[in-house]
């Protein structure tokens, strides 16, 4: 078996839990409104959890302006993602490259043809990915901000290749599971086009914002009803547990968090990418709680800071990308210190061997 993706912190037998770079998580961690939240569900847990998660569909919709019946909810994005997949079974999908690396897993569960759009060196989404929409495509997939870029296409971009989807009878699936990060999220998101375009997806979840992974919970919204109703069966039932509702419909009503949050990476972010690039590191000047970097100075580097117990995720099997690049999570100043600290040693010790 082969994972793919970061936060795997169980394959080693480490002494002490290692700093885990490689998942982009809040580094405030947890708020006290979901763990009490968790803890107060326990009592509940020797009942079947809503199969339909009523109230917490109700606190979603309420929290974005939509209509419940326009929120489907999941065991995380990813189940979402797979289910959408299974849903719709598009013959031909289109997507940027580098993106995140499930749409491309999970459209082959179904048998759908890739499409990938090498994004331009500087690894932004231009009109140029909206010509290559054509009549053929049945499903096209924009990760806004993108993975792992950081990077953000703007509204009137995404609205331009909305309308484009739209002219050749596309469905268009957005995610915007980092959106909560963005210093102003309403003024790109765009639950304002839903109502009045049923091709329209959009993907969403709690879990890097709310630090809570192990919980399982993501969702999407649509005004498409009957996607939404065919999002039931194309999974197991009860897929949402009780203990991940209660914590979700508390995400849904807790709006200080978010910004207390932005402010603070944004903060961090700064520092650790002034960091980085003093090391003489190439950062992708990302928008969100992660940041792409390029070494060209460092061998092994990723092997090396696992011998340390720093984990970061490479990103050698994105589309695009190859082996000099990696990602990072902005973490706390602290955690940010250590990194920076362990890759001068790094650097000054690859400069001391040659």
């Amino acid at each position: 078996m082969k994972h793919i993706h970061g936060g795997d912190i169980y394959a080693d037998n480490w002494n002490e839990e290692p700093l885990d770079f490689s998942a982009n998580i809040n580094p405030l961690g947890m708020p006290d409104s979901v763990r009490e939240a968790a803890q107060q569900a326990i009592a509940d847990c020797l009942h079947y959890p809503d199969p339909f998660c009523r109230a917490l569909r109700r606190a979603i919709a309420a929290r974005n302006a939509v209509t419940p019946q326009q929120v489907f909810c999941g065991n995380g994005a990813a189940d979402v993602l797979y289910r959408l997949m299974l849903t719709l079974a598009p013959k031909k999908i289109l997507l940027p490259a580098p993106t995140f690396a499930e749409y491309e897993e999970a459209a082959r569960l179904v048998g759908s043809e890739i499409v990938r759009f090498p994004l331009g060196s500087d690894l932004t989404v231009t009109q140029a990915y909206w010509d290559a929409v054509t009549p053929d495509i049945d499903l096209v997939v924009l990760c806004n901000p993108n993975n792992p870029t950081g990077l953000l296409t703007p509204k009137g971009l995404v609205k331009k290749g909305r309308e484009r989807c739209a002219e050749v009878g596309a469905r268009l699936l957005v995610d915007e599971c980092f959106h909560d990060f963005l210093c102003e999220p309403e003024r790109s998101v765009l639950t304002d086009q839903l109502a009045d375009n049923p091709h329209l997806i959009l993907l969403r979840s709690f879990t890097k914002m709310y630090a809570m992974p192990g919980i399982r919970l993501g969702y999407c919204l649509s005004s498409d009803r009957q996607l939404v109703d065919r999002l039931y069966e194309a999974g197991a039932p009860w897929s949402v547990s009780g203990i991940a509702q209660a914590c979700g419909i508390a995400a849904a009503q807790d709006t200080d968090f978010p910004r207390k949050t932005r402010a603070y990476v944004a903060l961090q972010r700064a520092a650790l990418q002034r960091g980085l690039e003093d090391l003489g590191l190439h950062v992708i000047d990302g928008q969100v709680n992660y940041l792409l970097f390029r070494n060209l100075c460092i061998p092994d580097l990723q092997r090396r800071l696992h011998d340390r117990g720093i984990l970061i995720r490479s990103c050698a099997n994105y589309h695009g990308l190859d082996d000099t690049w990696f990602r990072i999570a902005v973490r706390n100043e602290t955690e940010n210190f250590v990194l920076l600290h362990t890759l001068r040693q790094l650097k000054e010790e690859s400069a001391w061997q040659r």
